[in-house]
Order: C-alpha cells, then sequence, then structure tokens
C-alpha cells in the first residue's frame, strides 16, 4: 500500500481526531473564563461563564458562606469572647508610647518638670479608665451589630464588585496545570477514536475488491 493512501486511511483519521479532542476541551475551557465582555458572533452572543454568571455565582456563594461555613452567630459569638478591657488598655499604651514619645522628641524640656514615673502613672491611670468603659459598651455593640449586620449581602456586594479579569487571571494560575491535563485527556480521546476510524477504515479497505 502506498504511503499517501495509508496516511489517508490510517494516520490522518487519528491525526485529526487527536487534533479536535485537544482543541475542543482547550476551547470549552477558555470560555469558562473568556471572554470577558460579550461579543456577537454571526448573531449568537458569545461570554464566558464565569463572567456571564457573575450575579448568580455571587448569589449562590454568599448564601452558602453565609449558611454553612460563616454564620452570623458564629461571628457574634467571636465578638462576645474577646476581652474588651485587655484589648483597649493595649490600644491606649501602644498610643500613649507613640504619641507622648513624639510630643517628648519635640519638646525636651517636658521631662524636666515631668519625671518618667509620673508619665507612666498617668499612662496607666488613662489606660483603667477607658478598659473599665469599653467592658460597659461592649453587650451594646455587639446588639447593635447583631441587628445591622447582613453576612450574605456583604459578601455578595464584594463578589459583584471583583474584578472578573483579575478573578479569572486568579483562576488560570491556580489551575494552569489541571486545565492543561483537561485538554491532554481530550487529545487522548480523540486519538482513540482517531485509531477506531483508521480500524475501520482498514478493514473495509481491506474487504474491498
Amino acid at each position: 500500500m502506498p504511503f499517501p493512501q495509508i496516511f489517508t486511511l490510517l494516520l490522518l483519521p487519528i491525526l485529526l481526531a487527536g487534533l479536535h479532542g485537544w482543541f475542543t476541551n482547550w476551547l470549552a475551557v477558555k470560555l469558562l473564563l473568556k471572554p470577558v465582555n460579550p461579543i456577537n458572533i454571526l448573531g449568537f452572543k458569545i461570554q464566558g461563564l464565569l463572567p456571564r454568571r457573575q450575579t448568580d455565582l455571587a448569589e449562590r456563594i454568599s448564601e452558602a458562606i453565609s449558611r454553612e461555613f460563616l454564620k452570623e452567630e458564629d461571628i457574634m459569638g467571636f465578638l462576645k469572647k474577646v476581652d474588651p478591657a485587655k484589648a483597649m488598655r493595649q490600644l491606649i499604651l501602644d498610643k500613649w508610647e507613640e504619641k507622648v514619645g513624639e510630643v517628648l522628641a519635640s519638646m525636651p524640656f517636658i521631662s524636666m518638670f515631668v519625671s518618667a514615673d509620673k508619665l507612666a502613672r498617668i499612662r496607666d491611670k488613662v489606660a483603667d479608665i477607658f478598659s473599665t468603659e469599653a467592658e460597659k459598651y461592649t453587650e451594646l455593640l455587639v446588639q447593635s451589630l447583631e441587628s445591622k449586620i447582613d453576612l450574605r449581602d456583604t459578601i455578595r456586594r464584594n463578589i459583584l464588585a471583583f474584578d472578573v479579569q483579575r478573578l479569572n487571571k486568579i483562576i488560570e494560575e491556580i489551575g494552569y496545570k489541571e486545565f492543561n491535563e483537561i485538554a491532554l485527556v481530550g487529545l487522548v480521546l480523540g486519538v482513540f477514536i482517531g485509531m477506531i476510524q483508521a480500524a475501520v477504515n482498514w478493514i473495509y479497505f481491506r474487504g474491498a475488491p
């Protein structure tokens, strides 16, 4: 059998089927993310699945997260466990060191009239006052948050506000290996189908008079 006939009957079907399988899988993966903006081709509007369904995805994801993973009562429970007095005291101490240090650095003569020990006692007194007040108002703060927080709506708005092109880039970076594997699977399946077609061609050619 001459080579052109072997190529046409046996090799060409395998080559075409393999390329077809690879290309269709590669295109399907690309169409999950791109194009970001819809384009019209012969009257058909084409847009990536993720950009096209961003609103629906935002609704479903926000609902799932707020219902299954990060519930409002869990957040409130965490806030109630926080020690407001300790947190406020540490904040006062940090800010005191920062701001008083700036004042002393700019006006060193103050240290001639106020000793370091006296400044420390003033600092501790101020921290005690504010930390005590923090304990009083923590419960009111938590109650206010409970009446105003809407975790689902917050997540939904953040997803809708997220740049789709940036999200596509992140997905491509994470799934680069898997996307190539999907295209490779298409190539392998295409080659397998092409081999079947080549076998059919060979049987038919061998049986032809």
